[in-house]
């Protein structure tokens, strides 16, 4: 990514929207007169004027940016700065950024299909969202980097009260979650319906800790959660252990996206080992990575006689015969371990539409398996001498 100079505007050069135009906006009412439900009324505010949710669930800026931005020493075309120079040097911070400048691009290809939503608050005067927080970041790096002469504007939607479900439902749309942003997705629903709101100058993961303290969740709100994310109650309670971690733990976890069942284990030992287990897991996956990458300073040595290529083997039959070992595994299990296993299958996973997708290819091909038992086939097309 290549630096570019600075664009020849602040957000110091767009002055807030008039008191007349923003009480215009503020006093919308979302009841018509009557007890009606009023037409939902969309306009377009300044992103200068919008901030996002300090206690979004799935945050995107880096928390070195975040904190002075929130904090307020950053307005948000010097954090988007601050990014770009960032994802010069982090890879996992780039490859964020190129997507969300893709999608700020296409705003001004096809325009902004859908608006964000959010609310106004009467004491800062902006427009706090309540989803599109990546709409919103998009538009602000793309006008940065393109160092356009016109602030952006987002259409946004008022909704009369915020909500973290629909706030968590956004994210799920959007890509698959880290165990560690899952874990606080599920602590804002469990807070969102016990009524539990942040004190003043607490961080993000202080609040969202508090979920994993309570001893015994509410059976209500545990349902609430088990029919959002399609989760098991054992594996809402798996994921807010994870907020037990400290706040540096927490974010290495998720830069490295380790699963749950790995912090799992890591839970079970000591607070002091905590660090050391998180510390091996980020190092195994290094060397997993070595394992395959190709050894450039190492060449092959030459062979007298070049090795006969072996021919490509059919993706259909290597992944049957990877599939041999797992399901032998399976004819031991008895009934009741089943749905267990199940579960731990859905765990890993994490995205519910990617379990579904799971459950329906395995079904298929549990179709096609009993047609061949029936049949009394053996599998003769996709047997091969080895």
């Amino acid at each position: 990514m290549s630096r570019k100079r600075k664009p020849q505007w602040t957000a110091d050069d767009f002055q807030p929207t008039a008191d007349t135009q923003y009480d215009d906006l503020l006093q919308t009412p979302a009841i018509a007169p009557g007890g009606r439900q009023a037409r939902k009324r969309v306009t377009r505010v300044p992103v200068s004027q919008i901030l996002p949710d300090p206690y979004q669930p799935r945050p995107l800026l880096p928390p070195e940016i975040k904190q002075d931005f929130f904090a307020g020493q950053l307005n948000c075309f010097e954090a988007a700065r601050a990014w770009l120079a960032l994802a010069e040097q982090e890879p996992a911070e780039a490859e964020r950024v190129q997507a969300l400048l893709h999608m700020g691009a296409t705003f001004s290809e096809h325009g902004q299909i859908k608006p964000v939503t959010g609310y106004w608050d009467a004491q800062s005067r902006r427009f706090v969202l309540e989803t599109g927080e990546r709409r919103f970041w998009a538009a602000v790096l793309q006008a940065v980097q393109q160092e356009g002469p016109e602030e952006p504007q987002l259409e946004a939607l008022v909704v009369e009260r915020p909500s973290r479900a629909r706030q968590v439902l956004e994210n799920i749309t959007a890509e698959p979650p880290s165990a560690v942003m899952r874990a606080r997705e599920i602590a804002a629903l469990v807070l969102e319906q016990m009524g539990v709101l942040p004190e003043t100058g607490e961080s993000d993961f202080a609040y969202y800790r508090r979920a994993a303290e309570i001893k015994r969740l509410p059976s209500a709100v545990v349902r609430h959660v088990e029919e959002l994310l399609g989760m098991s109650r054992r594996y809402v309670r798996y994921y807010l252990q994870i907020l037990h971690l400290p706040d540096h733990l927490l974010l290495l976890a998720d830069r490295y996206r380790l699963s749950e069942g790995a912090l799992r284990e890591v839970l079970k030992g000591a607070p002091e080992t905590w660090e050391e287990g998180i510390t091996a897991l980020i190092a195994g996956l290094g060397e997993s990575q070595e394992a395959v990458a190709p050894k450039a300073e190492k060449p092959a040595p030459a062979r007298s006689k070049p090795r006969p290529r072996r021919a490509q083997l059919d993706p259909r039959i290597s992944i049957a015969r990877r599939m041999r070992t797992p399901v032998r595994s399976l004819l031991r299990l008895e009934a009741d371990d089943v749905p267990r296993v199940a579960e731990h299958f859905a765990a890993e996973l994490g995205d519910p539409a990617m379990v579904q997708q799971a459950a329906e290819a395995l079904a298929a091909l549990a179709e096609q398996l009993r047609a061949l038992a029936r049949d009394g086939t053996e599998g003769k097309s996709s047997r091969r001498k080895r």
